[in-house]
């Protein structure tokens, strides 16, 4: 498996560049899916500059509901809530309209079903099937694939100084995409979508979304621990 590994020293010198001085606080929100805990949670405690919280829903909800996301640089949804109702929306648009940075994680693209601002908001959707879904534009996944990444714009500040890597994690295949999403990281693999790395704008707030991170195997890949250094660091300096 080739791996890129670049060290800690380039993350302190991207944030020297963007201007954090500080540690970037991070609030992870969980809830519905199952995934190796305790690696996750060692995966980001090592990052380096950022500090970070978690909380699972319901709670993650109506802390988002209720203005105590605010003191956070960055939200990290790492969520799978495909049933969250359509009213739920006004949490995310608030989010969107104060300019909050947004990064979504693996399976969080298949959250809020209900509502076709979260595929707007987010950059894209895993489509599941259900009454009015047309059948060709469900969504598919594979486990324990082993993905060639290819870093599409080597001079964004989310993939600075990163080589194209190899990683063993879970692929989206067929995924429905929206318009005006810049394409950061892609796979050749035939069971996932060729694009597995974006970053968009939804209102006022800067989104990124990586469809890597399933389990472990992917959590102890120094080339996925690289982007979510760098991609939250550039996230707090939108």
């Amino acid at each position: 498996m080739k791996i890129s590994f670049l060290p800690p020293i380039g993350v302190i010198l991207l944030a020297s560049f963007m201007g954090c001085t500080k540690p970037v606080n991070v609030l992870v929100l969980l809830g519905g899916h199952g995934f190796d805990t305790t690696e996750f949670f060692d995966l980001f405690h090592s990052l380096e500059g950022i500090e970070m919280d978690s909380a699972y829903y319901p709670e993650a909800m109506e802390m988002m509901r209720n203005g105590q996301t605010d003191a956070y640089d960055v939200l990290v949804f790492y969520d799978y809530m495909p049933g969250l109702p359509g009213h739920d929306s006004t949490v995310f648009l608030n989010l969107t309209a104060e300019g909050k940075p947004l990064l979504f994680l693996h399976h969080a693209l298949c959250s809020f079903q209900q509502w076709d601002g979260y595929m707007t908001m987010l950059g894209g959707k895993y489509v599941m099937p259900g009454p009015g879904v047309d059948p060709e534009a469900v969504s598919d996944y594979r486990h324990d694939i082993d993905m060639e990444i290819k870093v599409v714009d080597k001079g964004h500040p989310l993939t600075l100084g990163m080589e194209d890597f190899s990683i063993h994690d879970e692929g989206y295949s067929n995924i429905s995409l929206a318009e005006g999403i810049t394409p950061l990281l892609k796979t050749d693999h035939p069971d996932a979508s060729p694009l597995v790395g974006w970053t968009t704008t939804s209102n006022r707030s800067t989104v990124l979304y990586l469809m890597l991170g399933h389990d472990k195997l992917a959590y102890e890949n120094p080339s996925y621990k690289r982007l979510l250094e760098q991609g939250i660091v550039w996230l707090a300096d939108q």
